[in-house]
């Protein structure tokens, strides 16, 4: 994943399972960071659960810290993560979707923050996600739906991929080949 300066996932809670076997499949010399939005309880403690099969740390950010590779960075329960040039901000404002965090909020700012340098997984199975995820793709990003369920079709710019859990690890690894002239900005 060179060519990617990141990778932003966001998933309702019920798919906390798949989440985890995503984060099995990144490989310990990731050289992008992850960062995650999950649906979650205010008390719902995610981190250690998520993190027990996952060769990359994964850690609950404090606000402003910067953004490293090889490192998952899950939105903390009861606060919206977004991505702001290099680092993570924390924010309050009110849910969408009900959520907070939510996934729209965290591929917007993705999507201001590394455009075509971005890369997105959306977990199907909430209304949240699928328009920050379009904009995402509109910036030039590329992105994928994981899930059967997802009716969104595809972003303003045309179709988005859609991925099995069992498809996702190849997709991943296409990323890593993606030419150096359409990762850039």
């Amino acid at each position: 994943m060179s060519s990617i300066g990141i990778l932003v996932v966001g998933a309702p809670r019920a798919s906390a399972a798949d989440v985890e076997a995503l984060l099995t499949l990144l490989p310990r010399e990731l050289a992008t960071p992850v960062v995650l939005a999950l649906h979650r309880g205010p008390h719902d403690s995610l981190a250690a659960p998520l993190g027990r099969r996952c060769a990359l740390p994964v850690v609950e950010p404090d606000d402003k810290d910067d953004l490293t590779p090889g490192r998952v960075y899950l939105a903390p329960a009861g606060y919206h993560l977004l991505v702001d040039k290099g680092c993570v901000a924390l924010s309050v404002e009110p849910p969408e979707h009900g959520q907070r965090p939510c996934l729209d909020a965290l591929f917007e700012s993705t999507a201001d923050s590394y455009g075509p340098r971005a890369a997105g997984l959306l977990f199907a199975g909430h209304e949240d996600g699928a328009a920050g995820l379009a904009l995402l793709q509109a910036r030039g990003g590329r992105v994928a739906v994981v899930g059967e369920d997802w009716e969104g079709g595809g972003g303003q710019d045309g179709h988005m991929e859609q991925l099995s859990l069992d498809t996702v690890g190849a997709w991943l690894g296409r990323l890593a080949y993606v030419p150096r002239a359409r990762g850039m900005p």
